[in-house]
Parts: C-alpha cells; sequence; structure tokens
C-alpha cells in the first residue's frame, strides 16, 4: 500500500532544477527560488547553503527498498542519517542545492516524492500507526474497519490535482482507526475517525484544528459520512479554504482561523455550496486498492532468545496484532535520527517480509508489523543493534524532540540536547519509568510545535529568558493534553524553568506523579486537581539563576560551548518565542508606572529610579525584533534611537525622553513623555504579527499620558 505519483512530477523536477541553475547563475533572486522550491519540501537549513528534504509518505508508510534507498541517497548527497519526523514523514538533510533536483529524481525511481512536503499545499497524510493491525480497530468481533486504503487513495487523488499546490496556507489531513485518536485527527486542519454504523464503514469528520501558534482543538463536522464520501468531503472544504482563506496575512491563515473569522453557521453555508458543486461534477469516490495480500512468514530460521533483556524488550516495545500469531513492534530511534548504514541493516533484514512490514510514527520512531512469533528474537538482534534506546523504558523510546536550533532557522533552544540531557539524567535516576511507560514527554524549540508538545502530558517549547541584561536559554512549561476523543484538549501553560534545570525538573515531577499516580486516573485528571500547583512549586526550586560569572552553563544551551544569542537573525526567524521576553519588559514597565500614579509621593530617589527603568525597558524591549543584543544601558539607547526613532516606527518627539535618560539626568520634569514612550513601545508591539513585522509605519502613542 502506498500513494501513485503523478505523472507530471518528473517534468515538474525539471522545471525547479532550471529555477535553481537559474539562481546559481545570478539570474534568479534567493526569495523567488524560495517560492519554487519550498512546495517541493525543499527547505534551507541554519547553515547557509545546506537543504533538507522532506519526503512524503502517507501514514508512515514505506518498503524496506525505499528506506534503503533512502539511506543510499543521504549518504551520496547529506549527512550520515535519515531524520524522521512527528508527521511520519522522512528527511534527509544538509544537501547542497545543487544535488537537490538529484536526489528528488532518485527518489521518485523508488517510489517517493519530495512534492507536497512543504509551502502552501495539501501535506502529508496521516494515519494511526496501528491502522490495519491495531486490535481496538476491531468493532466487534466480525467487524473490522482499516482506513488505510482511503488515507493513501486521497493521497493519490489530491497530489494530482493542481488546486492542491496554491492554498493560502498549509492543509493537513488525518485518518485515526478508532476513537484514541492515535492520528490526532482532531488537531489537523481535517481530521477522519473511522466508525462502523449498522455495518457500514464510514467517519466522524473534524475540521479546524491545528497547532503551531495559536492552536485549537478541531469541531465535530460531521457525526458520520460513509466512506464513499471521503473525496467530496475532502474535496469541499479544499475548496472552500482555497476560495475564502486569508492570502494577506500567512500568521492568520490556516483553516481554523477561517473557522473563527467566519463562525460555525457561514463556514457551514459556504461548505454546503461546494459540496454540491463537487457532487454536481460526478466526482467519483476514491479508487482503493485491494489489500495486501496474506502475510507468509519469510523463510528465516527462528533464532531463540530467552536472556532477560529480551523478555524484557517484548514487554516494552512488543504488541499482539489483531491477527493471531502476528506481533507489532516499536524500534525507538533517538530524536529520529536513523542512521544511514543502520537503515541498510534494518532494510536488508525486513526486504523477505513484504511491503507491507513499516510504518513511521508520530513519536520518531519505527514500527514494523506483520511479525511472526517464532521470529521475535529475530527481530530482537538486529533492533538492539540499531540504539541504546531498545534496552530503554518505552517513555524514553517515545520522548520526542524537534531539531530546534541545531538546523532550524526558526529555532531558539536546542531539544536535541536538552532531551539527551533529560534521558540521561533519568536514565541514572532511581525512578521505576516501566510503571508509565505511555507518558507523553515532548520538546519543542520554538512555540511552532513541531515537536507537539501542545499534545504532551509533559511539554517544553524553547523561549528567551533574561537576567539583567544577560539572556539565557529557557523553556515554557505546558501539561496536562487530553487526546482521545470525546475529551481532547491542548496542553495547558504551567510555568518555565530554565534550559541548564530542564533535566532535574523532569526528574522531579515524574518522581512527584510516580508517587501520586495511584490517586488519579491520569496526568491530565492530576494537572486538573493538585498537578498544577504542584509543578508550579517545583520550578519555583529553580527560579534564582547564578550569575554568568558564577555558573557560565546556564547561558550556554545544551549541545553548545557557545553564550547563547540571538544577534544577527533577521526578522521574522525567531519569531513567536520572543514575545515572551518582551513582555517581561513592557509588563515591568507597566508595574511601575502603576505604582508610580497609585502609591503616596516616593523619594526622589525612588521616583528616578522607577522612571529610569521605565525608560530603559521601553526602550530596550523591542530591540530584540532588530536582532541586537544591547550590553549596556547606553547601547539599549543608541540602538532604540537608530532602529526605532530614526527610521520612523516611534515618534522623533520622544527624542528628548531618550537622551535624558542615557544621560543619567532627571526625568521626573518629563514623566507624562516617559509614561507616553511605555505606550507607544506598547503599541507598537500590539501592530506587529507573529513574524515580528510591523504591520504600521510608525507609532507616535501621542504625548499625554490619561
Amino acid at each position: 500500500m502506498s500513494y501513485q505519483i503523478p505523472a507530471n512530477l518528473a517534468s515538474e523536477l525539471e522545471e525547479l532544477d532550471i529555477y535553481i541553475k537559474r539562481h546559481l547563475a545570478g539570474e534568479l533572486d534567493a526569495a523567488t527560488l524560495k517560492v519554487r522550491r519550498v512546495p517541493f519540501g525543499c527547505y534551507e537549513q541554519r547553515r547557509d547553503g545546506s537543504y533538507m528534504v522532506r519526503i512524503r509518505t502517507t501514514g508512515g508508510a514505506l518498503t524496506p527498498a525505499q528506506l534503503g534507498a533512502m539511506a543510499v541517497i543521504a549518504d551520496r548527497y547529506g549527512s550520515n542519517s535519515i531524520h524522521i519526523t512527528t508527521r511520519q514523514e522522512f528527511q534527509l538533510h544538509d544537501i547542497a542545492l545543487t544535488n537537490v533536483v538529484q536526489s528528488m529524481r532518485e527518489l521518485l525511481e523508488f517510489g517517493l516524492a519530495a512534492r507536497g512536503g512543504g509551502g502552501n499545499t495539501v501535506r502529508n497524510i496521516l494515519l494511526s500507526p496501528g491502522a490495519g493491525v491495531d486490535p481496538s480497530e476491531v468493532f466487534d468481533p466480525s467487524e473490522v474497519f482499516d482506513p488505510s486504503p482511503y488515507a493513501f487513495a486521497l493521497t493519490t487523488r489530491l497530489i494530482a490535482e493542481s488546486g492542491s499546490w496554491l492554498l493560502p496556507r498549509k492543509f493537513k489531513i488525518a485518518f485515526a482507526n478508532s476513537p484514541a485518536d492515535t492520528a490526532y485527527a482532531r488537531f489537523n486542519d481535517l481530521g477522519f475517525i473511522a466508525e462502523l454504523r449498522d455495518g457500514q464503514p464510514g467517519f466522524r469528520v473534524y475540521v479546524a484544528g491545528g497547532l503551531g501558534t495559536k492552536p485549537q482543538v478541531g469541531h465535530l463536522f460531521q457525526q458520520f459520512i460513509p466512506a464513499d464520501d471521503v473525496y467530496a468531503v475532502t474535496t469541499a472544504v479544499k475548496r472552500l479554504f482555497d476560495q475564502n482563506g486569508n492570502r494577506k496575512n500567512r500568521n492568520a491563515a490556516r483553516l481554523r482561523f477561517l473557522w473563527n473569522s467566519l463562525g460555525e453557521e457561514r463556514f457551514r453555508q459556504l461548505y454546503e455550496e461546494q459540496l454540491q458543486l463537487v457532487r454536481a461534477e460526478g466526482a467519483a469516490p476514491l479508487a482503493l486498492e485491494p489489500a495486501p495480500a496474506q502475510v507468509i512468514p519469510p523463510h528465516l530460521a527462528p533464532a531463540h532468545d530467552d536472556s532477560p533483556g529480551y523478555h524484557q524488550w517484548r514487554q516494552r516495545y512488543v504488541e499482539p496484532q489483531q491477527q493471531p500469531g502476528l506481533f507489532s513492534i516499536l524500534i525507538p530511534i533517538f530524536l529520529g535520527n536513523l542512521n544511514n548504514a543502520d537503515a541498510t541493516r534494518l532494510a536488508r533484514f525486513l526486504a523477505p517480509f513484504g511491503g507491507d512490514v513499516l510504518r513511521a510514527t508520530f513519536g520518531q520512531n519505527l514500527r514494523l508489523r506483520n511479525i511472526p512469533e517464532a521470529l521475535l528474537p529475530n527481530v530482537f538482534e538486529v533492533v538492539r543493534e540499531i540504539g541504546e534506546l531498545a534496552s530503554a523504558p518505552r517513555l524514553l523510546g517515545n520522548s520526542i524532540a524537534c531539531t530546534g536550533a541545531d538546523t532550524c532557522r526558526l529555532g531558539i533552544c536546542r531539544p536535541k540536547g536538552a532531551l539527551a540531557a533529560v534521558v540521561d539524567t533519568l536514565t541514572h535516576s532511581t525512578l521505576d519509568l516501566n510503571q508509565i511507560p505511555d507518558f507523553r514527554l515532548n520538546l519543542s524549540g520554538c512555540p511552532n510545535t513541531c515537536g507537539q508538545h501542545m499534545l504532551a502530558d509533559l511539554g517544553f517549547y524553547g523561549n528567551v529568558a533574561r537576567r539583567g541584561q544577560q539572556m539565557f536559554p529557557a523553556y515554557a512549561v505546558v501539561a496536562g493534553a487530553r487526546v482521545a476523543e470525546g475529551e481532547a484538549r491542548l496542553a495547558q501553560p504551567i510555568d518555565r524553568v530554565s534550559a541548564r534545570d530542564l533535566p532535574r525538573f523532569v526528574e522531579d515531577v515524574l518522581k512527584l506523579w510516580l508517587q501520586k499516580q495511584h490517586l488519579h486516573a491520569s496526568f491530565a485528571d492530576y494537572i486538573d486537581a493538585e498537578g498544577t500547583q504542584d509543578i508550579r512549586a517545583l520550578a519555583d526550586r529553580y527560579r534564582n539563576i547564578p550569575a554568568p560569572e558564577a555558573d557560565r552553563s546556564y547561558y550556554c544551551d545544551w549541545a553548545s560551548d557557545q553564550m547563547f544569542s540571538l544577534a544577527g537573525k533577521s526578522a521574522g526567524e525567531c519569531s513567536a518565542g520572543l514575545f515572551d521576553l518582551i513582555e517581561v519588559d513592557l509588563k515591568h514597565a507597566k508595574r511601575l508606572r502603576e505604582e508610580l500614579l497609585a502609591a503616596e509621593p516616593a523619594s526622589r530617589q525612588e521616583t528616578e529610579a522607577a522612571l529610569s527603568s521605565i525608560a530603559l525597558c521601553s526602550a530596550r524591549a523591542l530591540l530584540i525584533t532588530r536582532g541586537i543584543e544591547a550590553p549596556t544601558d547606553t547601547a539599549v539607547f543608541e540602538n532604540f534611537r537608530k532602529h526605532f526613532i530614526e527610521s520612523g516606527l516611534i515618534d522623533s518627539n520622544f527624542e528628548p525622553v531618550i537622551a535624558t535618560a542615557q544621560q543619567s539626568d532627571t526625568l521626573a520634569p518629563i514623566r507624562q513623555q516617559v509614561f507616553s514612550l511605555l505606550d507607544a513601545v506598547d503599541a507598537l508591539y500590539r501592530s506587529m504579527d507573529n513574524s515580528l513585522r510591523f504591520t504600521a509605519d510608525s507609532f507616535s502613542g501621542g504625548l499625554q499620558h490619561t
């Protein structure tokens, strides 16, 4: 089972090749090339001149031959590993621009495409990793419904349509095989959850869910549709989005923003109009491929293993399928990075098992299927050589971290290094992690949710904190997500902790949960009852950060010996994670102003100190949007004057306030102007979009404070 590649993809690759050659010859600017390459799943990485190719694999399904081909192509043109994403895709990293198209041509030879791996397109369609083998999709002893053929057929149909490549924003679809929603259907633009009604296969339909910035749980849209209506419903929603989505502001362009702006009634009205048009066109139902033939065990001599290590591995990572005598096996791949040599070894071993033996999971891991029980020891011999996590508790094997600032241009922190430190701390702890095997521990390098922190039991996303003028890497803490249908919700914001303290903090939280889990049905219930207060109390232990001269490590991110810095980033590269840092300055300045306005007259010295702090925080707050880290107060005021007053973003009437504060002269006579400066900066901040761009040319904010 897989998708069919449209016939015109080869010619489209030739067009992309022409664009790249024109760019390399100086005939085409980088921005124009970006528009062409990103819809082909080609992204520039953090290191200039280095590119990533994201490969479409519907539901994470691929054959052993395709896995082996990826490893060969990665070795030939890129890095020494293949990366498994949290959306059941595969990425090849560190490819030179000159080799991008050739790598795609070679992928095409093995039935793999990167088209739609990025950009405003129909993205990789998700599928429950256990679809077709998971006992939970057996609705009663005689009724089984595997949604896999619908995900593959829908991919084939949509990627052949020109209307799938120029949408207002990315369009994500998921198919879940049961109400447990192991495909996160409620957190995608369009989600289908399998159901059998009176023996008829069909789906409940959800729309307008999504993660990223301003995440949202999807809305129940259709209680039940016959399975034959999947294409018509998808097309109607896609066309509604295409014709009504926000194409001016990409930060408010996803389907969930359209739902919110139109309202449910109008959204449904537009959908019904599109659905009628689709039906009038006579669109045929999806053409499903036949189910794979019955698995025939390969001619391998069964190995024998009665060791404690084998039995522990089997307990942690092996599960029975709905098919008697066959088993599904999770192969944990730390950080989703599968070494090319290991990929080749695994592909060769799996080749005799047929094509339907391998899927990628949402935890950046691989899942084998259709393995006869007698051959489980043979699998163990192979997988224990692939990574150390094969002998680790399942919680560690399922933990997620996106690539973060290591390679991603949006990354703020380095969650891969942080998770490695967490795993090391937990491995050397006395905690019995086998008691909580399905605990979801997820890290993202910024708020954009590539590490699925909003779907975690305990999640973290990178942001920036400051001690005085010195920045240090930190993580916002979220917890208590629920994913099953009927109770789905996003993780709740709890607190913040420094990156350096993260491993000990995670250990503390898990230790407390192990002590209290007998009192609560789930970790989410614990968060609702007492966990939020417990976690905040734990975060308080790590509130005081030492000065750089006392402990430099707090100011270096994990897996880096450089002082943490955001200097040199272009506008929009850091995005939403910096809002927290801006808010710290603005909130502090506003609090000082409120105290001056509400309290009895303070001493002259206290008043001057407060006014100086208000001026400093106002001037400093937005410097980071220009990639500036000012090491001194003087540098703060000079850079504010240059980048905000002289540029016209802030009224030049505030120049006397800046000059007075910079010279440490008395500010009391111009106290109202100091307050108005804060208002002007705050107004400018509120005008920014999620990429830290200002939507207004200037904001004076007025010179009178009321």
